[in-house]
């Protein structure tokens, strides 16, 4: 049951994720890079300095610092640095489909990092069917990313493009980082320190490189921060932590392929975005990639639905 719900909670966090492309591009549209992510940082803060009673540790464990805080530092502070940067260079959609190199990434990590520290990475196995369902998660997304078309709102993709992958390396430290603390924190708790970390390091940012006495409140952009803040900051993070701490972090990045599907679905719902037939194929390719991933057997699968129609 605990191992159910964490999918559920992950699958939730990825359509959260999902529409912080696009929530994050609608900001950028107004403000700079260092007022989204200031904002967020101070919202999600608030939200969580109201919760505190509820998430703090019974039990504290300072020699945990040299790794709460390289935790905070990899994300939110250098992914959300390197990715908002990236919404400014390319699209939503196109930014969203590198994320399908996190579960690679993370996969081989935790593999390498199991031989030495084998106790808490003792769940992370790459079998040939996981690595198969990557690699055609993998092969989905190279089919949204080849039939994508340019347009004015991404003037440098490539450039963009890096960007996001970078915020990827840093996603994967986070999350073997996470899967590390999981097992003496709690998952909302482990997301308060990154938002504290985060606004610490951001606000400093946009009070110095900002002219904040041009600000001009605007509807649209400002629900998106508050989404950004709330959203996103408290709410997905929560999840996706409780998922890492459910399940093996191999697994809870896998679903990390669904949000590119999440996104070009608000992409198209949001802002007009649609798909053709290659990039349909692509999300389908993502789908069966993703329960591969989670050595889901597809011949149970079938004979369940075929039950239920013939019924």
């Amino acid at each position: 049951m605990k191992q159910a719900l964490a999918y559920v909670g992950l699958i939730v966090a990825m359509a959260l994720w999902g529409g912080s492309f696009v929530a994050q591009k609608i900001a950028l549209f107004e403000y700079s890079p260092y007022l989204v992510i200031a904002g967020r940082m101070v919202i999600g803060s608030i939200a969580f300095i109201i919760m505190w009673p509820a998430i703090k540790p019974n039990v504290w464990y300072w020699r945990d610092l040299k790794l709460l805080i390289p935790m905070a530092l990899f994300e939110p502070c250098f992914y959300f640095l390197f990715e908002t940067n990236a919404l400014r260079y390319t699209t939503a959609g196109q930014a969203s489909l590198i994320v399908a190199t996190l579960p690679l990434m993370v996969g081989v990590s935790a593999a390498a990092l199991k031989k030495i520290v084998p106790i808490h990475f003792s769940e992370e196995r790459l079998s040939v069917i996981v690595i198969a369902g990557l690699l055609i998660s993998v092969c989905g997304v190279f089919l949204l990313t080849y039939a994508s078309v340019p347009s004015t709102n991404s003037p440098n993709p490539a450039l963009g493009n890096f960007l996001e992958f970078m915020a990827m390396l840093m996603s994967t430290g986070y999350a073997l980082i996470v899967r590390f603390l999981c097992d003496r924190y709690g998952a909302f708790f482990l997301t308060a320190v990154g938002s504290f970390v985060g606004a610490i390091f951001f606000v400093p940012l946009f009070l110095f490189f900002d002219d904040s006495r041009n600000l001009v409140f605007k509807i649209e952009p400002m629900l998106a921060i508050l989404y950004l803040g709330l959203g996103v900051t408290v709410f997905a993070y929560a999840f996706y932590n409780y998922g890492i701490a459910n399940t093996s972090a191999t697994k809870a990045s896998a679903i990390a392929n669904t949000i590119p599907v999440f996104a070009l679905f608000l992409d198209w719902l949001f802002m007009g975005e649609t798909l053709n037939e290659i990039q349909m194929l692509g999300v389908v390719l993502i789908g069966i990639g993703v329960l591969m991933s989670q050595n889901i057997k597809f011949m149970t699968i079938l004979e369940g639905g075929f039950r239920l129609v013939t019924r």
